[in-house]
């Protein structure tokens, strides 16, 4: 027996709530990739070069430029929005 599914009504409401999610989503594999590949580059390099401390740098390093790339890429709003919470244009006039 195969079930039917009726298909998902969207709403506007229901379509902010998942761009929110989705935007979510990329700020936390950001920042789980940045953890993952540095902290990775620093456990690499000190099984190489019989070290403790690179591990934590790469930690540190990773976490630190994830929320770089964070903030870089999400924490500015789009222009459109720029514009209509200022008062002002693209360009800083009113």
């Amino acid at each position: 027996m195969s079930q039917s599914r009726e298909p998902e009504m969207t709403t506007p409401a229901g379509e902010a709530a998942s761009a929110g999610m989705n935007q979510g989503m990329r700020v936390l594999s950001y920042l789980i990739a940045g953890v993952a590949l540095y902290g990775g580059i620093g456990w690499g390099a000190d099984h190489l070069l019989g070290t403790v401390f690179l591990l934590p740098i790469g930690l540190v390093a990773g976490a630190a430029l994830a929320m770089y790339m964070i903030i870089k890429r999400f924490g500015v709003p789009p222009a459109a929005e720029r514009g209509a919470v200022a008062g002002t244009t693209d360009k800083g006039r009113v």
